[in-house]
C-alpha cells in the first residue's frame, strides 16, 4: 500500500558504544542525563551535567547555594525546659543495643554511622537549589523538580502545549477518564496542572467522566473536532485514564475510537492502570493483551523521569501515525516519586514518513466507522498506522541494547518497571556495573515500547549469543514476540521466560515481579557459568512467629458504612464496590451473609442467576453512589425489569473515598433521585439519615417514607416483605469529607465533646461493638482496662452512644477562635537547636511505615523535596492501596549522590533507616524482611494505637514485647519515643506527629539532610505550616536536650 520514504529506513538497535539507555548511566557506563529518544546536553569530559546545562547559549543558569545557618537557629547551643508534665522520669532498661524510651525521657545515641549533615549544619561543596516552587513540578520547563507519577502524567499535556506554542502552532488539551488506583489521584493533579495551563493562556479543558466507556467516546471526539471548519485550533490533545478493568469495560468505545483515528497536531493516548497485585482492585489486572488487541501501540515508563520523556513519545508517535498510544502504568510508577531533569530540548522526536499512492500520508480522523469505510481502515490501519508506529519506536531509539560485549553468551529483556526492578536484581547479584555485566558476558535489552515490536532489532540483539531470558509481569506477551522475531534462524539462541529447560517453571506468571524475586531466578540461569562471579545467596531469615495482631483496612471513624452495612439477622448480602467492600475483610457474620462480590455496575445482576435455583426469597444488594452514577442504575433497571425480589440499599455518602474523596460525577440529589427510581419502576423507597431536620424542608416524592438512622434494621425488614424491588437510600455524609471542611471551616465544629468516664467504665467494648469506630480505644488506666474516646480523630458520629452506658458523657467546649488552634502551637519549641551530627551518605534508603490518613505520603513528600533541594537524586515510592482507610502505609525514599538507584522500592536488607510512625506496621513481616540487624536504624513511635479488631474485642492486647523483639532483633539499633504523648502535650493534637518523628530521626543523624531543607520543604507543602514546622523542631529538641 506505501514504502517509507528514502533516508527513513530502519536504524539498528542503539547500543552502548552509539546510543546509552536511559538507565546504562545507573550502570555506571553512560553520560548522566541520557534516555532513550532524549538527545543528551553536549559537555566535557568530567563536567557536571547542571554545570553544562547552565553554559549553554541562551539558557539562564539556575542559582545554588549552600543552606546558610539563620541567626538564632539550628548552629547554636541553647538552654530551655520541657513543660513540667513532659519532662525526663529518669532511663529505662536497654538490652541488646535497644534503647528504649518510656514515653519521652531518654536522649538517644546519635549513632556511629556519618549519614547527615556537617557539624556546622550546612551540606559541604552539594550544589542546593536555590529558587524552587511546588508548582514547578508542572510549569518548569529547565531545571530539576521533585514530583510524583501521577504527577509526571498530568503535567504531560501543559508541557506539550508549551511546546507547540513555541512552535507555532494553536493548541488545546483534553483530559478525560475515571479514578482507580494507581490512577487514583490523577484528576486531582490533572485539573491543579489545568488551572496553571489556564493561567498561563492555554486551553486545556479537564472533564472528569462518568464512567471509561463515555470517557473513551469524549476524546474519540476531540480527534474529530479538527474535521470541522469552526475548530479553532490546529489540533487537540486528548487523553484517556482509566485503571485496567475500565479498559475491559470500555474496550468497544476504545475500538471505535482507535478507527476513527488522530489529528496530525493533536494524537490521543491511553493512560492505563495496571494492578497486577490487586491492591485496590477485585481481580489482579494486566492490560497488554487487551491494549495488543486494540491496535494500541503500548508505552512502558519505568520511573518518573521516563513517564515524562515517554508521554512526549507518546503524543508525537500518535500525532506522527494516527493512533492511539497508550501508556502503560503501574503502582510503583504512579505512586512513585523523583527528582527528574527538565529542559525544553530534551525531546526532539524524529518523525517516520510514508508514501501512499504517490503521497506523503498524513494522518486525518474520521468518524465514518461502518462498513464499507471500516475495511478501508482496518487496511490502512495494518499497511500505514502500525507500520509508521514501528519505525517511531526504532527512530527514536525506545528500545535500546545498554549493554553489549565482545564476549557476551547472555542476554536479558525486560521493559518498563521491570526493567529496573531487573538491574536492581542484579546489583543484588553483585553485578552492579555495566563492565561487571561485560566481564560476565551478559547483554542487556531494555524495551520502552515493547509493542510493536520490531523484529530486526531483537535479531540485532540476539546475535551470537546462545540463550535470552524474558522478565516479564504475567502472560508472556514480549517472551512469544522475542521468540516470534527469533524462530526459524538457524542461529537463533534458546529463549526462556515462564518457563526454564525441561519445563520447569521460572518466572511466575502470578503478582508482580519484583528484584527480591527476580534475583533468585536469575541466579538460577546464570549459575551454570558465573557461580564464581556472583555474591553468595543469603542465608536464609528465620520464621517469625504471626503477630498476634496485624493492621488491616477498616472504616474511618465515623463512617457512615460503620451503619449503613449492618443488616438484619440472616440475611443474603451482595457486597459492592467501595470503602463499604471491606466488610468482606471483618469478621464474618457482621455484616451479614455475604454471597460475593460482582464487576462494577453489575451489582445485584448475581442474584438474577441465583434466585430461580435457591429457596432464599431476597437480597440486600450494597451500592455505593459513586457506581451508582457510574453504571449502577442499569442494574437497577435489569432487576426491575427481571422482576427480582432485592432490596438496593444505596449508601449515599456525596464522596467516591475509595479513590480520594472525589464527587460522584453526574451526581443526583436524593429527591430528584427518588423520582428517577419512581419512574423507573422501584415497588418503595425508604430514606434513612442521620440528619433528620434537614429533610424537613426537603420535599420528596409522594410515598417515600424518611426515617432516622435509628431504624434502619427496621426499614431493611419492611422492604423485605415488599415483592420486586424496593431502595433503601442512606444518606449519611462520609465522615472524611467532613472532617475536611471542619478543618477548612466550611461546616461548623460541634461545641461538644464525648468522653468517657474512666471510673465509671467497665471495659466490656459494647460501645465499640455497636459503633465499630477507631476513635472508641480500650486504654490501660490505673483503674484497669477502659474505653477512651479518641479526641483528635473523633468525627462526631455519636453512634458509641447508642448503648445503654452510664459512663458516656456530652462535654461543652468553648467555641474556636478565628484563628484554629490546629495552626497555632500551644508550645513554642526552642530558638536554638544543636546542628545534628555530622551526617554524609552516597545512598540512603529510608522506609517510613505507619497507618494511612495519618500523613505518611505527605512526609514522604516533604523528605523527597528536600532531598532534591540538597543535591541528592531520590527516588521514592508510596505504597498504599486500601491503607488509606485505617491500614498500613509504607513509604519508601531512596537517595543517591552520583545517579539515581534502579529500583524505587526498599529490597531484602536494604534499609538504613526505618521510621516506624506505627509499630504494628513497621515490625510486620513484610517491612522485617527490608531490614538488616547489621545496617538498619529504628526509630520508632511507641504509641500503641489501637487497630479495628482491638476496638471490637477490647480484651486483645497490643502484642508490645512482640514488636520490641522483632524490631530489636532485626536492627542495629532501636530508638523508640512516645511520640504520641510528646505532641499531645506540646501542640494538643496528634495530627504532626509523624513530623514529630522526621525530626527525631534527623537530629539523632541517621537522615542525611540538613534540617532547613526540611523546614523549607514543609513552607513549601504550603499545610499547617506553623504547626508542622513546630512538631519537627520539638522531635529535633527531644534528642538535643530531653
Amino acid at each position: 500500500m506505501g514504502h517509507i520514504l528514502p533516508g527513513r529506513a530502519p536504524r539498528p538497535v542503539p547500543d552502548a558504544t552509539r546510543l546509552p539507555c536511559s538507565h546504562e548511566h545507573r550502570l555506571g557506563s553512560s553520560p548522566q542525563g541520557t534516555r532513550p529518544g532524549v538527545h543528551p546536553v553536549p559537555r566535557q569530559p568530567g563536567q557536571d551535567l547542571r554545570e553544562a546545562r547552565a553554559r549553554q547559549p541562551g539558557r539562564p543558569r539556575r542559582r545554588h547555594q549552600r543552606p546558610a545557618e539563620r541567626p538564632g537557629g539550628h548552629g547554636g547551643q541553647g538552654t530551655y525546659r520541657w513543660p513540667r508534665r513532659l519532662r525526663s522520669q529518669g532511663p529505662s532498661r536497654s538490652t541488646r543495643g535497644v534503647v528504649e524510651v518510656a514515653g519521652e525521657v531518654v536522649p538517644p545515641p546519635h549513632g556511629t554511622r556519618s549519614t547527615g549533615p556537617s557539624e556546622d549544619g550546612n551540606m559541604g561543596d552539594v550544589a542546593v537549589i536555590d529558587s524552587y516552587e511546588l508548582t514547578d513540578r508542572y510549569r518548569l520547563d529547565d531545571g530539576r523538580a521533585f514530583l510524583s507519577g501521577a504527577q509526571a502524567l498530568a503535567r504531560l499535556p501543559y508541557e506539550q502545549l508549551r511546546a507547540d506554542r513555541r512552535a507555532g502552532l494553536t493548541t488545546a488539551a483534553y483530559i478525560t477518564g475515571y479514578p482507580g488506583s494507581p490512577l487514583a489521584g490523577y484528576d486531582r493533579d490533572v485539573a491543579a496542572a489545568a488551572k496553571l495551563a489556564i493561567a498561563d493562556g492555554l486551553q486545556m479543558v479537564f472533564q472528569p467522566g462518568m464512567n471509561e466507556e463515555l470517557a473513551a467516546t469524549a476524546v474519540m471526539g476531540s480527534q474529530l473536532a479538527v474535521t470541522l471548519d469552526s475548530c479553532r485550533y490546529d489540533g487537540i490533545i486528548g487523553i484517556w485514564y482509566g485503571k485496567a478493568p475500565g479498559l475491559d469495560r470500555a474496550s468497544d468505545a476504545l475500538r471505535h475510537a482507535v478507527f476513527a483515528g488522530t489529528s496530525a497536531n493533536g494524537g490521543a493516548v491511553a493512560l492505563v492502570g495496571d494492578d497486577p497485585n490487586a491492591k485496590s482492585s477485585t481481580l489482579p489486572s494486566s492490560s497488554g493483551a487487551t491494549l495488543v488487541d486494540l491496535n494500541m501501540p503500548i508505552i512502558y515508563p519505568g520511573d518518573v523521569q521516563e513517564a515524562i520523556d515517554l508521554g512526549r513519545h507518546a503524543i508525537a508517535l500518535s500525532r506522527a501515525c494516527g493512533v492511539w498510544a497508550s501508556i502503560k502504568i503501574v503502582e510503583a510508577v504512579a505512586d512513585g516519586t523523583g527528582s527528574v531533569e527538565l529542559h525544553p530540548e530534551r525531546i526532539t522526536p524524529v518523525v517516520p514518513t510514508m508514501e501512499v499512492n504517490g503521497k506523503r500520508w498524513v494522518p486525518r480522523p474520521s468518524g465514518q466507522v461502518i462498513t464499507p469505510f471500516t475495511l478501508d481502515l482496518e487496511r490502512e490501519f495494518h499497511e500505514v498506522r502500525l507500520q509508521l508506529a514501528r519505525q517511531y519506536g526504532v527512530l527514536n531509539h525506545l528500545n535500546t541494547i545498554p549493554v553489549r560485549g565482545p564476549g557476551d553468551w547472555m542476554g536479558i529483556v525486560a521493559s518498563g518497571h521491570t526493567y529496573h526492578e531487573t538491574l536492581e536484581a542484579l546489583r543484588i547479584l553483585g553485578l552492579r556495573t555495566p563492565d561487571d555485566l561485560r566481564a560476565a558476558g551478559v547483554r542487556l535489552f531494555k524495551l520502552t515500547m515493547p509493542v510493536p515490536l520490531d523484529a530486526g532489532q531483537v535479531r540485532e540483539f540476539a546475535e551470537g549469543l546462545v540463550e535470552v531470558v524474558v522478565v516479564e509481569e504475567k502472560a508472556q506477551n514480549l517472551e512469544w514476540l522475542v521468540k516470534d522475531a527469533l524462530y526459524g534462524r538457524t542461529d537463533a539462541p534458546m529463549v526462556y521466560g515462564k518457563h526454564a529447560p525441561n519445563d520447569a517453571t521460572l518466572f511466575p506468571m502470578t503478582g508482580t515481579l519484583e528484584a527480591d524475586t527476580i534475583a533468585p531466578l536469575l541466579r538460577s540461569r546464570l549459575a551454570q557459568r558465573l557461580a564464581a562471579r556472583m555474591l553468595p545467596e543469603p542465608p536464609a531469615r528465620r520464621e517469625l512467629i504471626p503477630l498476634s495482631v496485624s493492621r488491616t483496612p477498616f472504616f474511618c471513624s465515623g463512617c457512615p458504612h460503620n451503619s449503613s452495612t449492618k443488616v438484619p439477622d440472616g440475611a443474603l448480602v451482595g457486597a459492592g464496590i467501595g470503602c463499604h467492600s471491606m466488610v468482606m475483610m471483618m469478621e464474618p457474620g457482621r455484616a451479614g451473609n455475604i454471597v460475593g462480590l460482582t464487576a462494577m455496575g453489575n451489582e445485584g445482576a448475581q442474584w438474577f442467576g441465583m434466585a430461580p435455583f435457591v429457596d432464599d426469597q431476597h437480597l440486600i444488594q450494597n451500592l455505593g453512589d459513586g457506581t451508582l452514577f457510574h453504571s449502577g442504575m442499569t442494574a437497577i433497571r435489569g432487576a426491575i425489569a427481571n422482576g427480582a425480589n432485592i432490596t438496593y440499599k444505596i449508601l449515599y455518602n456525596g464522596a467516591v473515598a475509595m479513590t480520594g474523596g472525589q464527587d460522584p460525577f453526574g451526581q443526583l440529589d436524593v429527591p430528584t433521585l427518588c423520582k428517577v427510581l419512581q419512574a423507573e419502576g422501584a415497588r418503595q423507597i425508604i430514606v434513612t439519615t442521620d440528619e433528620l431536620a434537614r429533610y424537613r424542608s426537603i420535599e420528596l416524592p409522594v410515598g417515600v417514607k424518611v426515617w432516622g438512622r435509628d431504624r434502619l434494621i427496621e426499614a431493611q425488614q419492611l422492604l423485605a416483605t415488599v415483592p420486586g424491588c424496593t431502595v433503601l437510600i442512606h444518606d449519611q455524609r462520609c465522615a472524611a469529607e467532613k472532617r475536611r471542611d471542619r478543618k477548612r471551616d466550611r461546616i461548623a465544629t460541634p461545641s461538644f465533646r464525648v468522653v468517657i468516664n474512666e471510673r465509671v467504665c467497665e471495659g466490656c467494648g459494647d460501645c465499640g461493638d455497636k459503633s465499630n469506630c477507631l476513635s472508641v480505644q480500650p486504654v490501660h488506666t490505673t483503674f484497669g482496662r477502659k474505653t477512651r474516646i479518641d479526641q483528635s480523630s473523633c468525627n462526631f458520629d455519636l453512634s458509641c452512644m447508642q448503648g445503654d452506658c452510664p459512663a458516656f458523657m456530652k462535654v461543652s467546649v468553648p467555641s474556636p477562635s478565628a484563628a484554629p488552634a490546629a495552626a497555632r502551637p500551644t508550645h513554642t519549641p526552642p530558638d536554638r537547636i544543636p546542628a545534628p551530627p555530622a551526617a554524609s551518605a552516597e545512598e540512603c534508603t529510608i522506609r517510613l511505615s505507619g497507618i494511612g490518613g495519618t500523613g505518611v505520603v505527605t512526609v514522604s513528600q516533604i523528605l523527597g523535596t528536600a532531598a532534591m533541594l540538597g543535591g541528592y537524586h531520590v527516588r521514592g515510592l508510596d505504597q498504599t492501596g486500601l491503607s488509606q482507610k485505617a491500614g498500613p502505609v509504607v513509604s519508601d525514599i531512596r537517595l543517591s549522590r552520583d545517579v539515581p538507584q534502579p529500583s524505587n522500592k526498599a529490597t531484602a536488607g536494604s534499609v538504613d533507616v526505618l521510621i516506624a510512625f506505627d509499630q504494628l506496621v513497621g515490625g510486620n513481616d513484610a517491612t522485617l524482611r527490608t531490614l538488616s540487624s547489621n545496617r538498619t536504624v529504628v526509630v520508632a513511635n511507641s504509641a500503641e494505637v489501637a487497630t479495628g479488631s482491638m476496638v471490637i474485642h477490647p480484651d486483645r492486647p497490643y502484642p508490645v514485647a512482640e514488636l520490641d523483639d522483632r524490631l530489636g532483633s532485626s536492627s542495629r539499633e532501636h530508638l523508640r519515643v512516645d511520640a504520641q504523648r510528646m505532641v499531645v502535650g506540646l501542640l494538643d493534637d496528634d495530627s504532626t506527629v509523624n513530623v514529630f518523628m522526621l525530626g527525631v530521626a534527623l537530629q539523632a543523624g541517621h537522615v542525611p539532610v540538613a534540617p532547613e531543607l526540611i523546614e523549607r520543604a514543609i513552607t513549601l507543602n504550603g499545610v499547617a505550616v506553623h504547626k508542622n514546622l513546630a512538631a519537627f523542631a520539638w522531635g529535633r529538641a527531644w534528642v538535643a536536650n530531653p
